[in-house]
């Protein structure tokens, strides 16, 4: 079994930009390369949790377009900007087209957090020896 590949007619469902700029093949070209990131990555994971619906279609679509949007959204990679005098800072990974996955993302696919088990409480331990209060 292969991931499903997502349609660039999702997109709207997921992003409230303007996809005008960008030619539809471009736009494919991301979604696919993320199918293929995603397979490559965690695909044994992703297949048996949406074989189990598990992961859910519709989320699974929403994840692909999330992570193809980052860089619809910001395709030069601006960091920041600066109107007096003019400035603007870029990011290297997000100006090269760069597709990267959150913390979320990783979750969301696989069900497991990259983090491990997310803390609940916190303790202190120190060093005990016999005799000691």
């Amino acid at each position: 079994m292969t991931l499903p590949d997502v349609g660039a007619d999702v997109l709207p469902k997921h992003y409230e930009g303007d996809l005008s700029s960008f030619s539809p093949d471009f736009v494919q070209g991301r979604l696919d390369e993320v199918v293929d990131k995603i397979e490559s990555r965690y695909g044994p994971i992703v297949e048996a949790r949406l074989a189990s619906n598990k992961l859910k279609a519709r989320l699974y679509e929403a994840i692909v377009c999330r992570l193809a949007t980052r860089v619809y959204r910001n395709p030069e990679g601006y960091r920041s900007e600066t109107e007096g005098s003019y400035q603007y800072n870029l990011s290297a990974a997000v100006a090269s087209g760069t597709l990267w996955f959150t913390d979320e993302d990783i979750t969301d696919l696989t069900g497991v957090s990259p983090k491990g088990t997310p803390t609940v409480g916190t303790v202190t331990v120190g060093q005990h020896r016999i005799g000691w209060v």
